[in-house]
């Protein structure tokens, strides 16, 4: 999964200072004019915001969901869903003009993922070491409400430390987004890289420049096109081939056409 929302996952412990990190962090960004989302993982069995008895809570026992409630200050959707059916690429789905998404727990889901960023909180060393070993991608930082000592922030007095951590985050995802935007997003691996996104990391670290990607470099040699809504869809000359030759095989069927393969054909599908 790679998402153009970068996500920073906030994970630690009971009483580790998760949502005291989150707060800071979601504070000092909307101050610079950063729009931010947030999820919390809330670790009660059977919680809702929903109240028995209410309007919103009779729509969903009556087989309603999702239910959205709106009042003069604030929209709320609830889906009857839980943790069981819940997924990142379900949750950014509502976060589509937000800058990033901070998430506060889902342990499982952000140590395992190395497309989230992580701010890992914890109690003591034995966290910290245990944590080091178990996440995968980028760490941020790791922070304590207690004096560990480096490398570990002290959540009450490093937070700018930690802004400035998470900005650079930011901003690298944007770049690689950038970079992944002018990639055909073909994953046909002829540049060594398993994935496009890989690809862009690569060009991101300047281990490879754009022009090193196989299909951009026959774009002007394609002999077919396809646009869609005005942009072009990314083929790779195989395809190219095929397509072009199935056309002008159909057209050359037609009655009173001849075809010698060198024409210029234009084929408009309207709505």
């Amino acid at each position: 999964m790679y998402t153009q929302v970068p996500i920073i996952g906030v994970v630690g412990h009971k009483d580790s200072g998760k949502t005291a990190v989150t707060e800071s962090v979601v504070r000092m960004l909307t101050r610079k004019g950063h729009r931010v989302a947030t999820a919390k993982h809330v670790n009660q069995e059977g919680f809702s915001l929903d109240t028995k008895g209410k309007d919103t809570w009779r729509h969903s026992v009556a087989g309603a969901n999702p239910v959205a409630s709106v009042s003069d200050i604030e929209t709320a959707v609830l889906i009857k869903d839980g943790v069981k059916k819940f997924s990142l690429d379900s949750l950014l789905g509502f976060t589509s003009e937000a800058d990033f998404m901070m998430l506060e727990g889902f342990s499982w889901l952000v140590l395992s993922d190395e497309h989230v960023g992580k701010i890992l909180c914890v109690r003591n060393m034995e966290e910290y070491e245990d944590y080091k070993e178990k996440a995968k991608g980028e760490i941020l930082a790791f922070c304590s409400m207690r004096r560990l000592g480096k490398p570990v922030l002290r959540i009450d007095e490093d937070s700018e430390t930690l802004v400035k951590q998470v900005l650079g985050f930011l901003r690298k995802k944007q770049r690689i987004s950038k970079i992944l935007d002018c990639l055909p997003g073909l994953d046909c691996r002829k540049c060594g890289h398993s994935s496009c996104e890989e690809m862009a990391l690569a060009v991101y670290r300047k281990e490879m420049r754009l022009k090193d990607c196989v299909p951009l470099k026959l774009v002007s040699k394609l002999k077919t096109r396809i646009t869609i809504n005005g942009s072009e869809l990314p083929i790779q000359p195989f395809v190219s081939e095929i397509i072009r030759n199935s056309i002008l095989g159909m057209i050359s069927s037609l009655k009173g056409v001849s075809i010698g393969g060198n024409e210029e054909v234009q084929v408009e599908i309207t709505s």
